[in-house]
């Protein structure tokens, strides 16, 4: 479904309620406003340097941004970090007030977001700063940050910490591999 420039895919809906259902602490509202405001800051700098926004796409994996991003590397870098950014200030702003849970969320995104895989944050800004060289060193780093994602996935599912992160470091993994498979053929 499409509002405006916001398109809401399926797979968000049904993930949004799944994580619905099995949030027994309230967290997912926190994470919900963490995620708007590292959205902010992508959309604050694409405007501050001349991109322009065509559409926000909701999807089971995440937010995307479809836009015509800034000329040159350092200004698509800068977008790309601009969302870990806001995330870290949010973090920093919700510590000073005393609202840890808020704080917990937003760091986590932020730093999640920096896992140097595509579509991720850190892994565009890398993209962009290698200006799509140095495919060995972004596979290599890709394909660890992976590995970790899933061992921690793995990890936490054994010691009964419930099976979010395997699932999303699966998908995070398999849309990384297929953005890494599709800029090694573009070359």
């Amino acid at each position: 479904m499409t509002h405006g420039r916001i398109e809401i895919r399926d797979g968000f809906v049904v993930l949004l309620a799944a994580l619905w259902c099995a949030d027994r602490t309230n967290v997912l509202p926190l994470v919900l406003l963490a995620a708007a405001m590292h959205e902010g800051g992508h959309l604050l700098v694409l405007c501050l340097s001349g991109g322009w926004l065509h559409r926000l796409t909701l999807t089971c994996c995440g937010a995307v941004l479809h836009c015509t991003l800034p000329e040159g590397r350092f200004a698509r870098a800068a977008v790309c970090l601009a969302g870990p950014a806001a995330s870290f200030a949010l973090t920093a702003l919700a510590q000073a007030c005393g609202w840890y849970r808020l704080a917990g969320a937003s760091v986590l995104l932020g730093a999640f977001n920096l896992l140097p895989m595509p579509p991720l944050d850190g892994g565009m800004a890398l993209e962009h700063l290698c200006a799509g060289g140095a495919e060995t060193v972004r596979m290599t780093f890709a394909a660890l940050s992976a590995a970790g994602l899933l061992f921690c996935g793995l990890w936490l599912l054994r010691v009964g910490g419930g099976c979010w992160l395997l699932l999303i470091g699966t998908l995070i993994g398999a849309k990384s591999a297929k953005n890494l498979a599709n800029s090694v053929n573009m070359m």
